[in-house]
């Protein structure tokens, strides 16, 4: 079984939260916490609690997943048009109208 990599996963925190232009004390609100707790989460110092990475996700307005995705171990299997379509829209929830244009643009290229 391999460990969470703490490091990726408050790096994806602080990405999203900045992307939606959110700060630290806001999201402590949101977890009751102090900002200094958020802090240390992004940089690897503490771990979140799961039920404490649902409330950040639930206020990041992104899924769990999308802040660990990156780090299933599992074999993917291959995705159907439909699946592909619907992770797409998945995905592009968790993104700020910056990146959705930038996303758009990349597509239009290809």
């Amino acid at each position: 079984m391999s460990e969470i990599n703490y490091k990726l996963l408050g790096k994806k925190i602080k990405e999203r939260r900045k992307d939606m232009r959110i700060t630290q004390e806001q999201l402590a609100n949101d977890l009751l916490v102090n900002p200094s707790h958020i802090s240390n989460i992004e940089n690897a110092r503490s771990y979140p609690s799961l039920t404490a990475l649902f409330t950040i996700s639930n206020s990041l307005k992104c899924g769990i997943d999308h802040l660990i995705g990156e780090q299933y171990t599992f074999e993917k299997e291959s995705i159907s048009n439909e699946n592909i379509d619907k992770k797409l829209a998945k995905a592009l929830q968790c993104c700020s109208n910056e990146k959705k244009e930038k996303i758009l643009k990349i597509i239009e290229i290809l």
